[in-house]
């Protein structure tokens, strides 16, 4: 069966003890009812809309009992919930605030992209060193690669971290291999990037660096 939250509303706010929200719960891809926590640490509740809705959610709490039991691990020892419906439906939630927060963390990664080295662990953290002048128009400058692999050297590797990396899509793989990375300390650059930025810039007066 398929098990859907839509419309979700989530309050950071009004998350104490359990994340506080609501939504509308769908199964199958009916909308049965309405899902909610307010947050204080009580039960999550499911309520539903008419006759089919309650028909539905005791098919879907007959179905969520049949699945294995959450596993996880407090103090170094595992322990497991069995399934229900109101655990299934917490886990619905968890998965889209982790996937929310993702993208706004990608998102914010990527405006300091554009004049700044980014430094970190991939979807994880990062840290940043601030250019000069944007990237993309560094590399149009005759001498724009050259610069950016002394800073590499200089002012990067030197304080690379284990298990960062180098997060920037914009720098060239030929510059990040200049100056000494290995495959496993950058994210593959995006050659399309580089050329669309390279042309976008091509027209641009060339400043001294």
């Amino acid at each position: 069966m398929k098990i859907e939250l839509k419309g979700i509303h989530y309050s950071a706010q009004l998350s104490e003890e359990t994340s506080a929200f609501s939504a509308n719960l769908y199964i199958n891809g009916y909308k049965v009812g309405t899902a909610s926590n307010h947050g204080h640490g009580g039960a999550t509740n499911y309520t539903p809309f008419n006759e089919k809705g309650r028909q539905l959610i005791k098919e879907v709490e007959a179905y969520c009992k049949s699945l294995p039991p959450e596993k996880y691990t407090v103090g170094g020892e595992e322990r497991q919930l069995d399934m229900n419906l109101e655990l299934y439906i917490d886990d619905l939630l968890t998965d889209h605030l982790k996937k929310k927060n993702l993208q706004q963390f990608r998102k914010k990664l990527k405006k300091y992209t554009t004049n700044h080295i980014v430094i970190g662990i991939p979807d994880q953290s990062f840290r940043t060193l601030r250019l000069k002048f944007p990237i993309d128009l560094l590399l149009t400058h005759p001498q724009g690669e050259s610069v950016l692999t002394d800073i590499m050297k200089e002012k990067i590797i030197p304080f690379l971290k284990e298990n960062e990396k180098i997060l920037n899509p914009n720098i060239p793989e030929k510059i990040l291999k200049n100056a000494g990375l290995s495959e496993n300390q950058y994210i593959p650059p995006k050659t399309g990037i580089q050329e669309d930025e390279r042309q976008k810039n091509a027209h641009r007066k060339g400043e001294s660096l």
